[in-house]
């Protein structure tokens, strides 16, 4: 031992000093991994590609496998103004499906009676979904951009005013649009929304296939007006005008867990399994 310590003390002061540089620096990471679960838990942002889906099946514990997917996709959405949410998206408006892609459901009686919103999430936003567009049961995929939100994926957002439906407005003239509403906003950012907040909850799929415009067939690709995702809503809000034609308004989100009771109604509803 008294040999082993003389060693030590001869070293050179410069290898010394790399040495406890080496032993701090992975004290420090482990206790940064050892935050890590209980940090995401607390945002509001549901942070798994799979979350909703497997925190049902396993229980409400949420997983974090695609933290680095995530992080490179916040980078590529980060052009888009989200105003305190996570993720932006376009929007259309489809009606009800009887028997939808998540495993069969009724999306009207799904929703009925409560607060909360069904949509159909673009065909790139569901895992390994094929370029056919043929799912069943999808989970949820994203990445390289998109944002993933398969069967039973729910999300809490707000419309904006801003809109790619309009003809003959070009994306860089909507972005700008958006950034000069902000910046002539900053007192009261409420301005910026067209509606309140709303929960959201994917019942259904949003084929590429006759949806080409919106509905981008693979995650990293954007749609005809530049956005990586696309929700289709059954309904709008009653909140927002559509009676005479559908805005297309952009919409802003963050995934949430489902609420408990729309997880039940869920899961009596569907095959998926």
């Amino acid at each position: 031992l008294k040999c082993l310590a003389l060693k030590s003390f001869l070293l050179p002061t410069r290898q010394r000093d790399d040495d406890e540089k080496r032993s701090s620096a992975a004290w420090l990471l482990s206790l940064a991994k050892a935050d890590i679960p209980s940090a995401l838990a607390k945002d509001a942002e549901c942070h798994s590609g799979e979350c909703a889906l497997n925190a049902l099946q396993r229980k409400g514990q949420a997983t974090y496998e695609h933290l680095a997917a995530l992080e490179d996709e916040e980078a590529s959405n980060s052009s888009f103004p989200t105003y305190g949410y996570h993720h932006w998206s376009t929007t259309t408006m489809y009606g009800d499906a009887p028997r939808a892609a998540c495993g069969g459901i009724d999306t009207g009686r799904l929703v009925s009676g409560t607060p909360y919103h069904n949509v159909a999430s673009a065909q790139s936003m569901w895992l390994n979904c094929g370029g056919t567009g043929s799912c069943w049961c999808g989970k949820s995929g994203g990445g390289d951009g998109t944002t993933g939100l398969g069967c039973i994926s729910c999300a809490k957002g707000r419309f904006l005013r801003s809109a790619y439906g309009k003809r003959g407005k070009a994306l860089y003239a909507l972005q700008e649009e958006a950034e000069t509403e902000l910046e002539a906003d900053k007192a009261d950012e409420t301005d910026v929304f067209a509606s309140e907040e709303l929960i959201v909850v994917v019942g259904d799929l949003c084929p590429s296939a006759g949806n080409e415009d919106w509905c981008p067939p693979r995650r990293g690709q954007r749609n005809a007006y530049g956005s990586f995702n696309h929700l289709d809503f059954s309904h709008y809000p009653k909140s927002i005008p559509h009676h005479h034609s559908i805005p297309n308004l952009n919409f802003v989100f963050s995934r949430i867990e489902c609420p408990h009771d729309l997880q039940q109604r869920y899961w009596s509803m569907s095959q998926c399994r």
